[in-house]
């Protein structure tokens, strides 16, 4: 793995190689932000993260919208690396509910616009690709930090043909909940009302309602009985 303390010659490496593949004279400075944003919210400039932010740019290119356009909204099929990637790319984020992940445990994602209703789902081809990224993709063999190094230069300067690009349809995210707060009836921990279970004529909390996603290990005071 790349740590953030050494990644500052690397990732000064990696823009200058994507930037000599590339004319654009906007692509440095736009390359140069995704990745900074990229190491510092995953912490290090991983494959992953590389391959989602090149991911995010395919896909905010064909739907023709800029990064952190409030149309956008993505869907990424794996809860790994990607998913930074790409939320780096694109400005789409979980706290603007305009990120959601569907864990198919994929290499892809989707993006969408909400105003034409256009969607595109993105994954990287099988052919055509390096014995490095072929390596990486099908876990052949644990990579050292060179391999690393140029695999995320790799996958950073990918052009668009080694990425298949198909038009879909995704269900819209969910909009912000405007609906009342309330209290969970057992608990007394209070939650947005349009998230509570109806149960034996109380409004309850999706933890009293045995749908908890942990246990609680102390009894606090606070717990109502009943």
């Amino acid at each position: 793995m790349v740590c953030i303390k050494q990644c500052g010659n690397f990732l000064y490496r990696c823009y200058k190689t994507v930037i000599s593949l590339r004319s654009e004279p906007d692509l440095e400075e736009e390359m140069e932000d995704f990745v900074k944003l990229a190491t510092k919210l995953h912490g290090h400039l991983s494959p992953g993260v590389a391959l989602g932010i090149r991911m995010g740019q395919v896909g905010l290119k064909r739907l023709g919208l800029p990064k952190g356009d409030k149309r956008l909204f993505a869907v990424v099929e794996t809860t790994l690396c990607l998913a930074d990637g790409v939320q780096a790319s694109t400005g789409c984020t979980l706290g603007h509910a305009s990120l959601r992940i569907e864990d198919f445990g994929k290499l892809a994602f989707c993006l969408a616009r909400s105003d034409t209703k256009s969607k595109v789902r993105v994954i990287l081809k099988r052919v055509a690709q390096s014995p490095l990224i072929n390596d990486w993709m099908m876990r052949k063999r644990k990579l050292n930090r060179g391999d690393e190094e140029e695999l995320t230069k790799e996958l950073l300067r990918l052009d668009e043909s080694f990425f298949q690009v198909d038009e879909v349809t995704v269900e819209p995210l969910s909009q912000f909940d405007e609906s009342e707060i309330i209290e969970c009836e057992k608990c007394g921990e209070v939650l947005v009302e349009a998230k509570a279970v109806r149960k034996k004529g109380k409004n309850l909390c999706k933890a009293c309602s045995d749908l908890r996603h942990y246990t609680r290990l102390v009894k606090t005071e606070e717990m109502k009985t009943g």
